[in-house]
């Protein structure tokens, strides 16, 4: 006798209001994300132009601001792949549930990385 083992699923349907609200915070944390980057790159250029006129500025400063930047291109990178569905050669997927509030959490932690880089930069230009 063959019997046949079901396993039943239980899945949550997250409400309107609540798909809303994902899509809301990670539009924000999107935005931010970008807003920091141009700045990022402002005060990157303008250290650059500061060594180039005075060769012993803070080398080290600016290296650990292009790394930053750096970072954040990987991260935008990464999550833009994710998004996209396509991984190392596996066809598409659907998106994982809380994937977006996921992003929208590691791109707010970056945006408090940031910003505590560039107040820090801040206070040292007007010192």
């Amino acid at each position: 006798m063959n019997q046949e083992n079901s396993t039943v699923l239980s899945s949550y349907e997250a409400s309107a209001e609540e798909i809303q609200k994902v899509i809301m915070d990670w539009a924000r944390a999107t935005e931010a994300f970008h807003g920091r980057y141009a700045k990022l790159n402002q005060v990157i250029n303008s250290l650059q132009t500061a060594l180039s006129r005075q060769p012993k500025a803070n080398r080290a400063r600016l290296r650990q601001l292009i790394d930053l930047r750096e970072h954040m291109s990987d991260v935008l990178m990464t999550l833009l792949l994710d998004m996209s569905g396509k991984k190392s050669g596996r066809s598409m997927q659907s998106s994982k549930p809380g994937q977006l509030h996921s992003h929208a959490s590691l791109l707010d932690e970056l945006n408090r990385k940031i910003d505590a880089e560039l107040i820090s930069f801040t206070t040292v230009a007007q010192a």
